[in-house]
């Protein structure tokens, strides 16, 4: 037979609510400085198609160049990895989370020893002139820093693209 001593302890369901309580005190204090920080909306993803024109806005670009000695072979450039990211009024930088991904495309001009990436996002025009931000480059999602721009602000005139040009290396 299994019997309890209910004398010498609380009822559980206070326990549980008192240490609720605590934990919801002891997280206030960065759920209020993470609300402080202002964090810009997440970006809307805009299709490129032709067929359907992106609605008012501009755009921010970033062209990446690779020296001649890229190893092609062991660095595909479809693995390279970037990110949009934003600075706080402490100076600290943040991912945006909506323009992270891999380079549009690679050109190649032989003829002038040119290899360059692209990555191109839309911002809605209620984000114009906003900043600062930078774009950095990553050896794959989560790799290594190959590259970081300096910083910039959003365009201000609709069909205006901020471009950024970053080289790299392996």
């Amino acid at each position: 037979m299994i019997t309890r001593n209910h004398k010498s302890r609380g009822h559980p369901a206070h326990v549980v609510s008192i240490v609720c309580a605590l934990l919801v005190l002891a997280l206030l204090p960065s759920v209020t400085q993470a609300a402080a920080l202002s964090l810009p909306p997440r970006p809307i993803v805009v299709s490129r198609s032709e067929s359907a024109p992106p609605p008012p806005g501009g755009f921010i670009g970033l062209r990446v160049q690779f020296p001649q000695a890229w190893p092609w072979t062991k660095v595909h450039w479809q693995d390279l990895w970037t990110v949009v990211q934003w600075q706080d009024h402490s100076g600290d930088w943040h991912d945006v989370e909506g323009w992270q991904g891999t380079l549009d495309e690679v050109n190649n001009d032989n003829d002038k020893g040119v290899c360059e990436g692209e990555k191109v996002w839309w911002v809605a025009k209620a984000d114009f002139d906003k900043g600062p931000f930078r774009w950095v480059v990553y050896r794959g999602r989560g790799g290594r820093l190959l590259a970081q721009s300096e910083s910039f602000y959003l365009p201000h005139l609709t069909g205006e693209t901020v471009r950024i040009e970053v080289p790299i290396v392996p």
